[in-house]
């Protein structure tokens, strides 16, 4: 974050990358749910890692959507 706010002209406002950057970091996109698979096999589910794929495309999405967003959003700004 300090590398792209180096490049930021306005330093009151970020960008629409650093918005980018934080929404790829917040939406936590994981590829192997360690902690679910885990609670799923104390809890003795039959297929613990079931769980992957949905959880693989849910992150995808969310991240994706937070993405689109925020150069969406940069467009309108920046217009």
């Amino acid at each position: 974050m300090e590398e792209l706010q180096k490049l930021n002209r306005d330093k009151s406002i970020a960008t629409t990358e650093m918005c980018t950057f934080l929404i790829i970091n917040i939406s936590s996109l994981q590829l192997i749910p360690m902690n679910i698979i885990a609670y799923r096999s104390e809890y003795g589910s039959v297929a613990p890692t079931a769980i992957i794929v949905p959880a693989i495309l849910a992150t995808m999405v969310s991240t994706l959507a937070g993405v689109i967003y925020a150069k969406i959003m940069g467009r309108r700004y920046h217009e």
